[in-house]
């Protein structure tokens, strides 16, 4: 599958390709050739723009119905004080073990699914949220509505599984009649546990709400954690690839013994960004590839995961530790490793993602002007065919300077293959690019937890 994109690329472009590592003339003539073909229409993606409301409303009707609040939080230990109430207060009024003058209910999105990774790469967000990412970074809350004002409340939620997260209790005034009010507080979450769920597993969860005197009412729902290797990426018809750029771990300490093993190829002769120009930033690139195929890196499609529905999609992503120690990855995680990688030098990176798959790519220059694509799914390949229809392998090159060229041949073969599938995806209008920098603000790295 991944030849037919080489073979569709014309040997002119592809002898180009190989060459642009000896010639900068030659590679002059292919960035012009190039650039037409993959800046025309390309469009990174610097917002994730308007999404959808959980609750099955568009933003729209969700922000004109809905007033979102966070509630005050009571300072951890200390005993319920009254609620201030600005103006003239309407009593809670409960009979029979309920209030009977508002109702509420529990809300946990995503269909009662906590996705510990988007919890923790979006904990210390403070800008705009729409209505979706409310629901990323703040999972759990209430629903309340009255058809009277200036309803003095508290409320707790408290997991009976105590090592996610401590019970949090506060207090909200209910202020305007008829109107829904969405109280998502920030939970304080034990993020160590949270990185370290490895597997899928049910918790159950107390939502209470209570008034001066004493009059509780109290729900349990039960919800289910899902492993922090689990990346939502849709929700209905909203996509949530963006979240991928969560894996991608810049500061992971084994990045420096991987630029240590990139020096002792002498393919380069320092690691310097773009210090040192735009064919260097390739060769860094390359010296990087030969590493990791030389560590064995394979291909491994291991996506599935479980909870998954026609509302719900979410795809397993190897850790950049566990990709690194077992030599695995799938698309995603192969571009995950080298987006970390070429991150911790300072080149710039995004995700390229065509229905079903995901690859690299990287600006070549500091002002992101020269973009290159990477298909790190063929990290595993040995040999490649020329443009003179012969075949090149590692096994038939008998001296460091040949085994050199073969690497270089492998890794430019890897840039022609990724440029073929963007240029066949984009002609269909069928490929979205997330430009990493532009997510950190929104999605941090996840940390690294032991």
């Amino acid at each position: 599958m991944i030849r037919q994109y080489l073979n569709k690329i014309s040997p002119n472009v592809l002898a180009l390709l190989l060459m642009s590592f000896i010639s900068p003339v030659v590679k002059a003539q292919l960035l012009t050739k190039l650039t037409k073909t993959v800046n025309e229409g390309t469009s990174i993606v610097k917002s994730v723009g308007k999404l959808v409301d959980a609750t099955k409303m568009t933003t729209a009707q969700f922000n004109s119905n809905v007033k979102v609040v966070k509630g005050t939080p009571a300072k951890p230990g200390a005993p319920p004080a009254a609620v201030p109430v600005v103006g003239r207060p309407t009593p809670p009024k409960f009979k029979d073990g309920k209030f009977t003058n508002f109702v509420w209910e529990p809300v946990s999105y995503f269909e009662g699914q906590l996705f510990p990774s988007s919890i923790i790469c979006m904990s210390t967000y403070r800008g705009q949220l729409t209505p979706m990412l409310e629901a990323i970074s703040r999972p759990l809350g209430f629903r309340i509505i009255s058809k009277m004002s200036n309803i003095p409340l508290h409320w707790e939620i408290e997991c009976v599984e105590k090592k996610y997260f401590d019970k949090l209790t506060g207090t909200i005034v209910f202020q305007d009649a008829n109107r829904e009010v969405d109280l998502q507080p920030e939970l304080p979450w034990n993020f160590e546990t949270l990185g370290n769920q490895l597997s899928s597993a049910p918790i159950s969860v107390y939502f209470r709400i209570f008034d001066d005197d004493g009059n509780k009412e109290e729900k349990t729902i039960p919800i289910y954690v899902r492993s922090v290797k689990d990346c939502i990426t849709g929700y209905k018809d909203q996509t949530l690839d963006f979240l991928f750029t969560g894996y991608i771990q810049e500061q992971h300490p084994e990045i420096d013994k991987i630029l240590k093993e990139a020096l002792n190829t002498k393919m380069v002769d320092a690691i310097l960004g773009y210090q040192g120009g735009e064919n260097y930033v390739d060769l860094q690139v390359a010296a990087i590839w030969r590493v990791l195929h030389d560590r064995g890196f394979q291909y491994s499609s291991i996506t599935k995961t479980t909870g998954n529905n026609q509302n719900i999609n979410s795809q397993q992503v190897r850790s950049f530790d566990n990709s690194i120690k077992t030599s695995q990855a799938n698309c995603v995680d192969g571009t995950v490793v080298f987006a970390s990688i070429l991150r911790k030098i300072g080149i710039h990176t995004f995700l390229v993602l065509p229905p079903g798959h995901c690859f690299l790519g990287y600006y070549a220059d500091q002002g992101k002007t020269k973009i290159r694509y990477l298909e790190t799914t063929m990290l595993s390949e040995s040999s490649y065919v020329d443009n003179t229809k012969k075949t090149i392998s590692l096994s038939s090159a008998k001296t460091p300077a040949a085994k050199t060229a073969v690497y270089k041949g492998l890794f430019i073969n890897a840039i022609a293959t990724a440029t073929g599938e963007f240029a066949q995806d984009k002609s269909k209008g069928d490929v979205l690019t997330i430009d990493v920098d532009d997510m950190r603000e929104l999605v941090r790295p996840m940390p690294i937890y032991k």
